[in-house]
This record gives C-alpha cells, structure tokens and sequence, in this order.
C-alpha cells in the first residue's frame, strides 16, 4: 500500500489529519509498511471524539515501528498539590437509583459506554444488533454485539448468550481457540461476536473479542520523576508490618542511600485498605490491637507525616475502609479521616479514580472484582495478579461481573467503565505483587503490609509483603525494592 493509500485508508476510517501529519506521511520511504501504520493510526485514535479525532504529527510518530526519538527527561522540579490533576472521581457524582430502575439504567449505560469504545474495533465494523443477526440465513454470517449472559461447556461444547436493548441471542463454539475465548470473557461483559448459521440452522461463533485496548504508546512525563505505588497496609491490624513501614519512611528520607532515586519521588499513590477497620469479616476483633476506626486512621497518619512534605500522597479507599462495599465507593469521611485530612500534602479520591501525575493518567482502583474474576477464570489465580488485571482491562471493565461477590450499586452512570485507557493501571486488594506492560499501559499489583493472616493461610494464599514498585514517570518502567527484614537494615 503506498503513503497515499494509506492516507486515504485513514479518512475514510472517520479520521482527519493535520498539514504536518501528512506531509510526513506522504515523504515517508517507499519501503514502509502503509498498511500497517495505517492500521496503527486507527487503533490509536480509537474512541476519540472531537478534535482528538485528528491525526497529527505527533500521532504519525508514535505509529512508526522506531516510535518518536526520545526525549532526554528533565531534572524533576518541585512537586506541589497543583500537579496532581484529578480527572474523574466517583464521590460526588454517586447518585444511586433504588431497585430495578437503577440496576436496569447502569446496564443500558454500560452497553452504551462499550458500544463507543467497540467501534473504534477495526474488526467490529458492521456490527448489527442482536435481533437482526438471529435472522440470517444459512450459509450466511454476521457481526454481532452485546453483554454474556452466560457461558457454559457442555459435553464439551461451549454455549454463549450475549443480550442488547432488541434480544438475546444464544451460539455455540466449534473451535478450541474460539471456546478459550468465550470460558475468557467475564459474565456481563460486552463482546463483539462473527456467527454463522449452518444449514441445519445451527448459529456457530466463528470468532470472539473483548472490547481490549489499542496498541499505544504511553504518555510519559518530561522531566524524571517518581511515583511509589502501595495498598493494603491494613493499620491497626496485629498484623500490621510496622518495622517494615518504617523500613519504607526511612527510605523516603534518605537514610538508606540511593539518592538518584529517592530526591526524585514526587508521588506516593495508595490504592484502598489503609486500615484493617472493624467488623469486616466475623472474628476479626479478635485480630485486632486497635478496635476504632478513627484511632486506626490516627497511627495512618501518624505514619504518613513521616513521609517528606515535598511528597504529595494520593490515597483511595478499599473494602476494609469505613465506606459502602457497593462500588463505586466515595473517599472516606473526614469524619472518620479527619487526621489525613488536615494533611496538606495528601489527596482522597473515590475508588475507582483517574488521576494524572505530571501528565501521566494513573487508574486507581482497589480491586475487589478480582476476586470473582480469578474464581471465574480457567488458568487465572492470586499468584499472578497482573493476568487478570489484564482481563479487566481487555474487557474495558473494572467489575463486569454483577450478582457475585462484588457488589455493584444501581447508579446513572457506569463509572467502572475503562475509558480512557490509563498510562498506568494500579490494583491492590489480593496481598500479592505483580507488574507487566499490556499493550503500553503498565499494570501493577502493590501487595500489601499485612502478614499472612489465618484466614490466608486457611484458603493457601501466601502474600508477597512489603515490595514496593516505584515508577519512573519519565519511561514508565517500574523498579521494586523490598522493605522487609531480608532487605534494608533497621538500626
């Protein structure tokens, strides 16, 4: 395909693109993959809307196979509140709708959101409705998309039924990649389906896709600054790693060496579960060395201010603090937080919540769903995180999966939607660490505090404690250091 094929391959894909982005396109060598980069080029503008929906210069570059000539990062400057830019957080936009109409309205909008996002699908075009593709012919096929409602194998055969707002439609895999597929996409997710009906009137899957992310490459900061990402410190339980926190504040202030990394943190991001709270779990008092909530928060904070001011800290609940289980969750209360509160360099957002750190998009979110989505899913468990962060991410879904273990709460807006895609995505919850890059976002696991508790070791899950990742907001690339007793001293 030549420079203007490709060209045209782009607009007639919905796109524009600027005097600059074409004139590169266009002196580009002869030798290189069109097709390709036009493909690239759709795929990352997938779901744009506006004036996002023009290609640029920039656009062009991060497509070509080298991507763009690296920028050296800039020694960091100082960080303040100013650099922390929320962009979405549940807290005040919570607005619950009682009973089947709440529950009937989060779903259309869930269609509706992941509808947008599929379109941008090179190979979701001419997508029908479900109604429509139930009357194809034998021998005919068609494109098809909607939530599963279920998924079964049955004598070895999988059946999938997925809904849309005009019916529900039911088919089955004759293809073993295709049926991993299926057993893959989380209940109530949305999937994009080519059926074909057979002359015995049989409708097959021929082939199955999650909604996924596009290829991309990250926005990354201009200037070398570091984000420490952690969860589940789990304060005011007795098992609580106390020497190995102070192991981590002491890093922070430089006791420990390492001053090329440590004068550069700007940011400490803590994904839910700050306290251990208080009649989370039967038995739990018993577990305990701190039984109020508030106290717990006091020793939070207590820790907390020992971080270096120059810091800012951006904090989120999980299931352990004292909101509501339904997600979304809204930040905790300063009734009950009001030490953390009254700290000026520290930030409570919603779970989940997107926030930028000097113009990297983080996605914070605590990570109950993964519970279900490990219980779920052949071939995932709580040693590998990151596999099925991922899965949610595929699905564009932080928590598709309704009527299971996490409970979801019938509000206007679906916020569990992932949209946009993150530059990092960042769970906790599950007591065990993990890192990959999917696709150019950086999923990571924090781990957590916490000892193994009885209730862990009774159901064999082994935490991986006190590992922290720290990230490199300038590459995006994430070093680990262990904060427990095999790691730095505690004099």
């Amino acid at each position: 395909m030549s420079q203007s094929k490709a060209v045209e391959r782009v607009l007639a894909s919905g796109y524009l693109i600027d005097a600059k982005a074409y004139d590169l396109i266009t002196k580009l060598p002869s030798d290189l993959d069109a097709e390709s980069l036009a493909d690239r080029l759709v795929e990352q503008k997938a779901g744009a809307t506006g004036s996002d929906r023009v290609i640029t210069e920039r656009d062009v570059l991060n497509a070509l196979p080298s991507g763009p000539p690296p920028d050296e990062p800039k020694q960091v400057t100082a960080v303040d509140a100013s650099d922390v830019e929320v962009i979405s957080d549940p807290t005040q936009a919570i607005a619950p709708i009682e009973a089947y109409e709440g529950f009937s309205r989060l779903f259309r909008d869930r269609y509706s959101r992941l509808s947008s996002i599929l379109k941008g699908r090179l190979d979701a075009k001419g997508t029908m409705s479900v109604s429509s593709a139930k009357s194809i012919a034998p021998g005919k096929k068609a494109k098809v998309a909607g939530l599963v409602s279920s998924r079964m194998s049955r004598r070895n055969v999988v059946e999938v039924t997925i809904d849309d707002q005009s019916g529900s439609l039911k088919a089955s895999c004759r293809d073993e990649a295709v049926s991993r597929a299926a057993m893959e996409a989380p209940l109530d997710s949305m999937v994009v389906m080519e059926v074909s009906r057979s002359k015995a009137g049989q409708l097959y899957i021929e082939s199955l896709a999650l909604p996924d992310v596009p290829g991309r490459r990250p926005t990354v900061s201009s200037h070398r600054v570091y984000a420490v990402l952690m969860s589940d410190l789990h304060v005011g339980s007795k098992m609580f790693l106390r020497d190995d926190f102070m192991r981590l504040l002491k890093w922070l202030n430089g006791e420990f060496g390492e001053a090329d990394i440590v004068s550069r943190v700007g940011y400490l991001v803590i994904a839910g579960d700050l306290v251990d709270g208080v009649g989370v779990y039967p038995g739990q008092e018993l577990q305990l060395i701190e039984k109020d909530p508030r106290r717990q928060y006091d020793s939070v904070a207590e820790l907390l201010r020992q971080v270096p001011s120059r810091i800012q800290i951006v904090v989120s609940p999980g299931n352990h603090d004292p909101v509501r289980q339904a997600l979304p969750q809204p930040a905790v209360s300063p009734d009950v937080a009001e030490s953390l509160y009254s700290m000026e360099n520290l930030r409570w957002v919603g779970d989940p919540s997107y926030v930028k750190l000097h113009g990297v998009t983080f996605l914070i979110y605590h990570g109950k769903s993964l519970d279900d989505v490990i219980a779920m899913t052949p071939g995932l468990s709580y040693h590998r995180p990151t596999d099925a962060m991922k899965l949610l991410l595929r699905a564009r879904h932080l928590a598709p999966t309704y009527g299971k273990r996490t409970a979801l709460s019938p509000e206007l807006r679906d916020f569990l939607v992932i949209d946009p895609v993150p530059d990092v995505m960042h769970c906790g919850h599950v007591h065990t660490y993990g890192e990959m890059n999917y696709r150019g976002t950086l999923i990571v696991n924090s781990g957590t505090w916490q000892a193994q508790t009885s209730f862990q070791s009774n159901m064999g899950l082994e935490p991986t404690p006190s590992v922290v990742p720290i990230v490199d907001l300038s590459t995006l690339e994430a070093v680990r250091r262990n904060f427990g007793s095999g790691g730095f001293p505690l004099s």
